[in-house]
């Protein structure tokens, strides 16, 4: 059998081992078998993706919206468990998360990969966050889960992603592609054009996105923000892959799902955003889930509860072989599937199950989907007023109506005793459209404000404002930070001057930082 690994960043061998699963005369011909193609993103909501008409926002994702045309989009996906440790093992196995269980083939045999190395399947595989394919049939690789923290911070999480598009081809064997992205999972850096928005590695606030911020309003509706940007990132990544597919060959004849490992939610006060609880409940477990079969053409919508454990039944379904080990998954078009009336997830530390019916699932994410509309847009309405579909997502936080004003002279007062410096700030100097990085983010820390103060701030770029927020603190420290977001058609090639002003009760600015 011949294999090519792909584990963490590269790729680490392509040897040719035997099978130990069925005999070669039991294979079909590789043509009879349709390349499976595998893709689960991390931390992921799938509303983010919707409008409040329930449709997806092909203005803002449209790839996500053209991948819906092309196959059955299943709107009530939904996590079996709220960390990818033990959810994506989940997907691999089909079976329910286990108290104990460790992310790796030590408690994961047989899996999908059994599976497809029976039928006869080469595979090429990405994993991130697990190690569940045995060495047998992966040969070289690791049989420990990696360390996710250093890759997530690191800028690898593209390079790790596109060297496995680019393994993506026309083979004389059938091919099993699976990859793990963790993405649009935090830090959120990358925008929706494909660039970044600041350097990889820690973020100039350190710990923005972390507990001690979460009591913050203002702070959340930015990071939330930041949250749909990457998103906007993954459908372009969506994109490749699939252009990939169709560049090579293969996109009609293959088997290809998308889905997420589990959601994350924004709430405001609260302790932790990623564990499920009644209240965050269908913002963690409502995820993306997409299934095009061999041959499909044309799309449809599939209202079915349908579970990231179903997909191993769901691709042994399709491809006209069973299961054989003891699982909890049922193919999504199995009767089964579209009888369940609840959506239901145990919670991290396995003390109760959250569950839910179907309607109050569905009503819950309709309300935050309307929510989420009415604070940034969407993109066919942005469009329309401003010629953008992420302009309007960008107008958030206090003095909206500030957005697009010229600062004119006269207006900008020097702060007496607040300054601050923008973090990057050298970035702006230089800015080149074909580069990397689009410095769009404006942060940094204030010095001089009395002990608590917080104060309304804008954004000017080359003399126009562009963004409004408020600065903050985290809570336990006493400094305080800033940080807004500029669209990304603010800045102009070369040098741009950006200064970070305090919006005065009267009206007035003073300038706190400046380029």
């Amino acid at each position: 059998m011949l294999v090519l690994l792909l584990v963490g960043a590269a790729v680490t061998a392509v040897v040719v081992v035997g099978h130990e699963g069925a005999g070669a005369g039991d294979h079909p011909a590789g043509e009879a078998r349709p390349p499976v193609v595998i893709v689960v993103f991390d931390e992921f909501p799938s509303d983010t993706l919707i409008g409040p008409d329930g449709q997806i926002d092909a203005a803002r994702f449209p790839n996500f919206a053209a991948l819906a045309g092309t196959s059955t989009w299943f709107r009530n996906g939904q996590t079996v468990y709220d960390s990818s440790f033990k959810a994506v093992p989940a997907i691999l196995d089909a079976r329910m998360p286990r108290r104990g269980t460790a992310p790796d083939v030590r408690s994961h045999q047989p899996s999908i990969y059994h599976l497809m190395d029976r039928l006869g399947y080469d595979v090429i595989k990405a994993e991130s966050a697990t190690a569940v394919c045995p060495p047998r049939i992966c040969p070289g690789t690791r049989t420990r889960r990696p360390g996710v923290l250093k890759r997530l911070a690191g800028g690898g999480r593209p390079a790790r992603l596109h060297r496995w598009i680019g393994a993506i081809r026309d083979r004389p064997r059938p091919t099993f592609y699976f990859q793990h992205a963790l993405l649009p999972h935090e830090p959120w850096i990358y925008l929706p054009s494909g660039r970044q928005s600041r350097p990889s590695g820690n973020d100039p606030v350190e710990g923005i996105n972390r507990p001690g911020g979460f009591h913050d309003p203002v702070l959340t509706d930015h990071n939330h923000l930041r949250l749909l940007l990457q998103v906007g990132y993954v459908d372009r990544q969506l994109g490749l892959i699939v252009r990939r597919l169709r560049r090579t060959g293969l996109f009609d004849r293959s088997l290809l799902i998308v889905v997420a490992d589990h959601g994350i939610a924004l709430e405001v006060g609260v302790k932790k955003r990623r564990q499920v609880t009644e209240t965050n409940f269908e913002q963690v477990a409502a995820v993306p889930f997409f299934v095009k079969a061999p041959g499909q053409a044309a799309g449809s919508i599939d209202g079915s509860i349908v579970r990231n454990i179903d997909i191993v039944p769901t691709v042994a379904d399709l491809l006209g072989t069973k299961v054989w080990w003891k699982h909890d998954g049922r193919s999504v078009f199995s009767a089964a599937a579209g009888a369940r009336t609840r959506v239901a997830m145990p919670r991290r530390d396995f003390t109760r199950v959250i569950s839910y019916g179907r309607a109050e699932f569905e009503r819950r994410r309709d309300a935050v989907r309307l929510w989420r509309a009415r604070k940034y847009g969407t993109g066919a309405q942005s469009g329309l007023m401003f010629g953008d579909p992420w302009a309007s997502a960008y107008r958030i936080g206090p003095h909206p109506e500030l957005i697009g004003r010229r600062v004119r002279a006269g207006t900008v007062a020097t702060s007496s005793r607040v300054h601050g410096e923008v973090a990057n700030a050298g970035l702006l100097a230089d800015v080149e459209p074909s580069k990397e990085i689009l410095p769009t983010r404006v942060t940094g820390r204030l010095e001089g404000g009395p002990p608590g103060a917080m104060r309304d701030l804008a954004v000017a770029v080359n003399g126009r404002i562009r963004a409004v927020g408020r600065s903050f603190h985290l809570r336990g420290r006493g400094a305080e930070f800033f940080s807004l977001l500029v669209p990304e058609s603010a800045l102009r090639r070369g040098r741009n001057a950006v200064e970070v002003l305090e919006v005065r009760p009267d009206g007035r600015f003073a300038e706190l930082a400046s380029t």
